[in-house]
This record gives C-alpha cells, structure tokens and sequence, in this order.
C-alpha cells in the first residue's frame, strides 16, 4: 500500500473554437492556453487573438467568444511510478468546469457537466493503468474538454421547460437557466462577458483509500471555559485507523488514534479553555489546526500512511437573534458572537475580477485587508457571483471578517423542476462542505432580491403568482415562484443536517409581511437612487432592523477612468459633457446612472460634470456625504439590550470587477473613493454626531455618540458654531458634567434649541453656520481659553447646512494650508484653514503608490488635521493637488510639498 498521489494536470494544454473543423485542415486554430486554472477570453487575450475587453469599447468587441464553443485539450502521458497495485484506484478530478461541457479521455465520452459551481471526479483506473510494455505501445493520452456555447444551452433549457415564466427585470431570462455566474451576463455595474473554461485545478489523483471530508461542529459551554467538537471523518476505501491532531499556535492540544469500521467515522473531543474565535472588533482571531492522518497495517505490522487532510478552524458560536424590542414594532435582526451583540457594519461583495482565475490569494487578502482598515465587520456575498475561493475565507479568518454568504441565486424567477432541483442541491451540498469549516462564516442565505422580484412579477401581471402561506411541496413547483422550494424547504434543511450551528436566512431583502419590511428582517434601502429617488439625507428615517443593501454611485480614481479611454484623448481639463460622453457612459452600467449622478450632485451642491476632475470630485464627494450619513443615522438606532433596531449596515458595494463608474467604494485597482474614508471615520469604535432640525425659524441639534468597544467610557463634550464666511468663532455650549457612554451602544447626549441669530453684525442664516462636537476625556481642562484642545478629543464631528449648495462658501484662493513632514516608513500632511472647509481631498499628481488613512475631511479654524500617508517615493519634492468645495463649486490647488 502506498500513499494516495495527486498528479495536477496545469501545463501544456491548447484551445480552439469547437466548430468541428479538423485540425489537419487549418491546424492553425489552436491557441495556446495558459497554465490552469484558466478561461477563454484570458487565454485568447494572451495569445493576442482578442483585445482586452475593459478599455473603451472593446467589450463589444469581444462578444463572439462568449457565443461560441470552444475546445481544450491537454495530451499527457502516464505519470512514472503510477502503482500497479490492483487495489488502487486512478480518477480524474475537475474542481471546477465553466459550465456545459462533455469531456473525453482517448476520444470516448467519460463525462458531462452543467454546473460551474460543481466539482466532478470520474475513474479512469482501467483507461490509464500501465499495462506491461509492448514494442509499439504508446502510453500517450488525450484529455479533451468542449465547452458549449452557454447561451444555446439555456435555450434549449427553456424550451424544454416552457411551463417555468423565466422571469426578470434584470440583465435577461436565459442567465435563470444555467448554474452559471449570473454577473458573467452582465449587471448594472459589470460588462457582458460569458466566459468560459477550466476555472479550477484539473489533476489525477490515485489512492487505495482517501479522507473526502474532516468536519467540524463547535458548541461552547456558557461560561466559554470548555468547548465540544463533533469531528466527523469520512473516507473512500479501507483503512485501519486514523490519527486527529488538533493545535492551536503551533502545541498540541488533543491526539486521538481511532479505528476505522466504517465509511464514517464520529468522534468527539473537549476543549479545556478554549481560545475563541472573535470578529476583530470584538476579540482575537484564533485558529485552530486539525489534521486527520489514515493508516493500514502491512504484513509486519507496520503503519503505512494512507492519505492525511487538514483543515483549520475556529471555536466560536454565532446566533442570528430575532426579538422583541421595546416600544417599536416588529423585531430584532442582528447576530450575537459567542454571546456578545454586534453592530455588523460593513459591505457586499462582487467577484473580485471579470475572469474568477485573476483573483489571487493576494488580491483576496488586499480585498479584505481594505475592509478591515475601513471598520468593517462583515461582508456580504452577493448571490450573483460565485462561491468564493477558499483564500477569499482564509483571509477573512484571520482577519476577523464575518460573512454573509448568500447562495448563488439573484434577481429572478428560477426554477424547480427535477433535473435543476438535483443539479442546484448538489452545488449546495458541495459547497456548504467545502466551506463550513470555516469561522467566518456567520450566514447563510437563499438568495438575493427574489422575493422583490416575485412582488414585482405579481405587480407586473397583476394577479398573484404564489401564496406565501403554501409549503406543499409540489404546489409550490407548480406557482409562479418555484424557488420558494430551494429558499424555504431544501436548503434550510440542507444547512439543519450539515452546518447547524449557522443560522440560515430565505432571502436578503426578507421577513414580514414584505419582504423589504423595515420592522422585520434584513431591508435592501434603495429608495435612494432607485425607486422613489429620495434625497439621501432622508436615509435617517429609511433604517431597518438590518439594511444589507444602500448606496449612491460615484466616477472612481482618475487613474481608473483613465483606463476607459483611448490615450489619444484623455484628458483631466478637457470640457465635455461627460454625462453623455460615450466611454464614460458605457462604463456606467446602471440604468439612469450618469443622470442618477448628476441628479443627486445638483440636488446638494454646485455639479460640475463638464471636467473630469470636476465630474470625479463631485460624484466621489456626494457619495461619501450619503453613506456617511446612512451609517451615521443607521449606528445611532443600536441603543443596547432590547433596542437593536437596527442590527447592521452593509454598503452596497465594496469593489469592482472591471474599471466602471458604479456603487463600490474602492474601483477595481483597490483605489478608495472618498466614501471609503468616510465609513471608516463613522465605523470608528466611538464616534460622536449632531443632526439638525429646522423648523420655520427654529433650529434645534441633536447629539449622540456611539461607543462600540466593550467598556464604558467616561467623556465630556464641547459643541461650538463658526461663521462659514468669515472662520469666526461666535458660539459655544460646554458639558463638563462627566457622561458615561455605556459600551456596545449608542448614548443620546441632548437637545439644544436655538430661536434667534448666533451673531449681532448684520443678518446669519443657518446656513452660514458650521457647528462642531468633540467628545472630550479631560473635563477638568474644558475651560482653557482655546475653543479647540486637540489631545483632549476622542471623537469629533461636524456639521454643515445642508443641502451644501445653500451655504456661502466664501472664494477664498489657497485657503487650505499644507505642509509635509516625513518619517522613515511615513510622512504626514498637516492640514489648516482660517474658514470651515468642507471635502478636502488630498490626491498626488503623479505618485501611484502613495497610500491615505483618511481624506476628504472636513477642516475647521483653530485646528490641525492630520493625514498619515505611507509609499511615497523618495524624492525631494511632490506635487500635491487638493480638492475641496466652494461657493461656486468645487475648487483645488496645487500644492508642492
């Protein structure tokens, strides 16, 4: 007996249009493919056969390879040393097929698939075990791959199926019918490229016995000193025995030699003081290492190593908590980990690139790294995309992301007849199993926004399409809404029997009455932008017991756009209207995108879309202010046991998958948008707010703070007004009374009215008016005559009139004061004015590495703002431009420094 052997077959295959035509013909068809994984648009981009598709138009240019059929084949012979062992057994292993394809070995048919999301294996022990060496034997193979063309196949779906309605008001029907990445059909923020290929490693593997699963199921004890493992071990062949080693940090923490008499082996093991498993925002990311090692005996009694497996996880338990709250309708929506509440706030995630293959364990991490730094909690799966790499959770592991993870199924009305039922529960159960292991996985969930969708079918036909109170099965496949079966019957109890300690969701928007309820259940809160196009300063009132969707869509880093345009006519200062310019409105994908963004520039301030600089500042700058204010409001509404209402917000969305103009609040070259740096300051651990209220001629403030750490914090507050003309201190309201902000929650500090003008000399408008608040931790030295005591601050924030095009910004030229002092690893800006000024961003003219930990700030007289910038070259001098808004629109300068 031997050990099992993987054999990986990455090199040396070639590609060609499966139109039949014989090679002896036009041998000349055949390209080169790169090594697997690999797909068609990226090998024929590296053969030069087709031009990039993501600059200008060339997207257009490119559809015809995803309307073909197209051909891999790899030739290869027996691997040397390939055991002749009788008990042995060879397969061929495909991890991951994009999507209909019929597979030959030596021209005979071994296999068909129709699911990208399904890994295969087939033995070929007797069509590849060496045989004894003839003269003119030949020990080549040919391995042979067609991939269909995707979209005849979904029709000839949905014409064997005439009885399901295929409908969808996005990005059309066919996509409904393949278990395919639906964004591969395009989407309002992503191009229409129907890729194909082996996106996943393709290898031999041999073996007389292999582990095909190590699970692990968790339970705490309540007091956390003692933790319970379910291990269970699944094998293919026999064995003697198996060895669990579990470690954490590198020691041993429990070995265990069980005997093997079955196919699946249970056992279970305690932990002493287990190290848990916490978001970053609670506690640490611990992982623990188990590893499963299979033995037999031979004649002597020796163990022989059969196959080993190993899997890391970690120790925690993660609740999805549904209650009443007190004096509000409905009820809860948040998850507790390890039984501490958390407010989850965070983003959505779209497929990291185009083409899956491009994203790299490094990409993965950067992605998530990104989010971290911005204080995010958790990220969403969307539906769309694909179950991710295991290196998109491996760095969520450790870097104590949660995820939402939603299964792949988005914006339709999918079927649920035999055949697709089947094929979409083996995806499910493959891909639980895959990833269950995994600590950061908080949920579960059917899908995205089908439930809207089966509301607005009803709407668009006019009559019902289903009854929500059915759960017959076969009654609910013969509605208007078949997948009700997958979202509510077979993938709950798919989750109950594998991973039961994860709670599981039907839909994301769902629960209630609607399934867009704002007092029950997850909320997508598109009422901004979409729908009812409601200013984004309404986003206060538009909360939900957990809002998994919201944004605005800005223009990405110049540097981004850039890659939009042919070179010959790029420009930053050229005057066009680049709302209608071509490239720039086929790399917004949104419907009414470009007008959505210049409604809602005009609406707030003085929109200047006829620069790029402009157009960029501009929709960047209103992006940030309508999501800083979401999360600013949305924070506000955890208030503590019994008044979560509202659980979390997840921004849509976090990246891109190509250079476009959309929702993300970092373009697809990781450059944040200044959104970016706006929820990282409001997601900070404590932060402090004001919001004010106009009525007739009163104005009255509010303030709060929110104090997300796990301990009470004693603190002090200051507010104060200054005149937006003049930089004029002209009012202050000090609180040295000691407040306790109590941990894991929001405080309401109080209410102050004001009936009159602030100033005597001449007329104030509220408008003219910026107040600020600073959450202070000294309140012995709140009576220093300095209005700004800047070692004293914890938490600050400032308030200008809005909508800001109302507010007399003053002209001043070079009003912001710039100064660069450097250290080894980092330099920092020093920022300061004499007027408050609104938005300042600070962008280098020609370093593309340079790296922010904040921008577009706010500045105020008296103060000096800090910026901390790291990968600036070593040179004496940079050219620096910043941005900020004035009364006419937005203004900059250059600045060297």
């Amino acid at each position: 007996m031997v050990a099992k052997e993987r054999h990986v077959l990455g090199d040396g295959w070639r590609c060609r249009p499966g139109d039949n035509i014989p090679e002896s013909v036009d041998p000349g068809t055949w390209t080169n493919a790169q090594p697997l994984p690999t797909s068609i648009h990226l090998d024929l981009l590296a053969d030069d056969k087709i031009p990039d598709p993501f600059p200008a138009k060339n997207e257009e240019l490119v559809q015809w390879v995803g309307n073909k059929t197209w051909i891999y084949e790899k030739r290869f012979t027996t691997p040397r040393g390939l055991s002749e062992n009788p008990d042995q057994r060879i397969f061929l292993v495909f991890e991951g097929l994009d999507t209909y394809t019929t597979i030959s070995l030596d021209g005979k048919t071994i296999l068909e698939t129709n699911n990208m999301f399904v890994g295969y294996r087939v033995e070929v022990t007797e069509k590849l075990r060496p045989v004894p060496k003839s003269a003119n034997q030949d020990d080549t193979h040919i391995l042979q791959i067609t991939f269909h063309n995707v979209e005849e196949k979904a029709v000839e779906e949905m014409n064997a199926h005439p009885e399901h309605s295929w409908f969808s008001f996005h990005f059309g029907s066919k996509r409904l019918a393949v278990r395919k990445a639906q964004y591969h059909f395009g989407w309002d923020w992503g191009p229409v490229l129907k890729d194909c290929g082996p996106w996943k490693p393709i290898y031999l593997e041999v073996y007389q016995s292999r582990a095909t699963d190590l699970s692990i199921a968790t339970n705490i004890s309540p007091d956390h000193k003692e933790a319970t493992l379910e291990v269970a071990l699944s094998i293919d062949g026999k064995a003697d025995s198996a060895k669990i080693e579990i470690e954490c940090e590198g020691i041993n923490v429990e070995s265990r030699i069980i005997d093997i008499s079955s196919k699946c082996t249970a056992a279970t093991i305690r932990v002493h003081s287990p190290k848990l498993w916490w978001p970053w925002t609670l506690g640490e990311q611990n992982l623990y290492t188990i590893k499963a090692t299979l033995f037999n005996r031979d004649d002597k009694g020796k163990e022989i190593v059969l196959d080993t497996i190993r899997k890391r996880f970690g120790i925690r338990k993660i609740e999805l908590v549904q209650q009443p709250l007190l004096d509000a309708e409905g009820s809860s929506f948040f998850f507790r980990v390890n039984g501490v509440p958390l407010f989850a706030a965070g983003s959505c995630w779209v497929p990291a690139d185009s083409f899956v293959t491009r994203a790299t364990s490094e990409k993965y991490r950067k992605w998530i790294q990104l989010a971290k730094d911005s204080n995010q909690a958790m990220i969403r799966i969307w539906g769309g995309g694909i179950y991710e790499h295991d290196a998109f959770f491996d760095a969520c592991d450790e870097l104590g992301i949660l995820v939402w993870h939603d299964f792949m199924f988005a914006c339709g009305i999918y079927p649920a007849y035999p055949s697709y039922e089947e094929n979409v529960m083996t995806e499910a159960r493959q891909n639980i199993i895959r990833l269950r292991h995994h600590p950061c996985i908080a949920v579960w969930c059917g899908n995205n926004e089908d439930y809207a969708i089966a509301y607005l079918a009803q709407a668009h036909r006019g009559a019902a399409i289903h009854d929500p109170a059915e759960m017959e099965v076969e009654k609910i496949k013969e509605s208007g809404f078949p997948g009700r079966l997958f979202y509510e019957i077979r993938l709950p109890a798919l989750c109950k029997e594998l991973i039961p300690e994860i709670p599981y969701w039907p839909g994301s928007p769902y629960g209630g009455s609607f399934c867009n309820a704002a007092t029950e259940g997850d909320i997508h809160q598109w009422h901004v932008w979409h729908l009812d196009k409601f200013p984004y300063q309404d986003y206060p009132r538009l909360g939900g017991r957990m809002v998994t969707e919201f944004g605005l869509q800005s223009v990405p880093h110049w540097r981004t756009v850039k890659q939009y345009y042919p070179s010959k006519i790029f420009s930053l200062d050229d005057v066009r209207d680049y709302g209608s310019d071509e490239f720039m409105e086929w790399h917004n994908k949104g419907r009414d995108g470009a007008n959505n963004i210049a409604k809602y520039g005009t609406d707030n301030i003085h929109f200047d879309g006829s620069t790029l600089r402009g157009y960029t500042y501009c929709s960047q700058l209103i992006q940030s202010e309508g999501v800083a204010t979401a999360f600013r409001s949305w924070r506000r509404m955890w208030k503590g046991p019994g008044q979560e209402y509202c659980g979390g917000a997840l921004v849509w969305q976090l990246n891109d998958c190509w250079p476009v103009s959309s929702w993300s609040i970092a373009d697809c070259d990781y450059r944040p948008k200044m959104a970016y740096w706006a929820i990282k300051r409001e997601n900070r651990p404590i932060t402090v707010s004001l919001a004010r209220m106009v009525n007739n001629d009163l104005l009255e403030l509010e303030a709060w703070a929110c104090n997300m750490t796990l301990h009470s914090v004693p603190v002090s507050y200051r507010i104060q007004a200054w005149d937006v003309r003049t930089g004029r201190h002209v009012w202050s309201h000090i609180v040295s009374i000691k407040t306790d902000l109590a941990p894991n929650r929001s405080t309401e500090l109080g209410r102050i009215q004001f009936g009159s003008v602030l100033i005597d000399e001449g007329e104030t408008k509220w408008s003219h008016l910026v107040f600020t608040i600073h959450l202070l931790s000294s309140p012995e030295n709140l009576l220093r005559a300095s209005p700004v005591v800047e070692e004293e601050t914890i938490a600050h924030h400032t308030s200008f009139h809005e909508p800001l095009k109302e507010i007399p910004f003053g002209t001043q030229e070079d009003r912001v004061s710039v100064m660069l002092v450097q250290h080894e690893s980092t330099s920092i800006i020093e920022l300061r004015t004499t007027v408050p000024t609104k938005g300042v961003y600070l962008d280098f003219e020609y370093e593309q590495s340079a790296e922010w930990d904040d921008n577009g700030v706010d500045l105020m007289p008296g103060e000096v703002f800090r910026l901390r910038v790291t990968g600036l070259e070593d040179k004496n001098e940079h050219i620096l431009r910043v941005y900020w808004l004035g009364e006419d629109g937005w203004q900059s300068q250059l600045v060297f420094v």
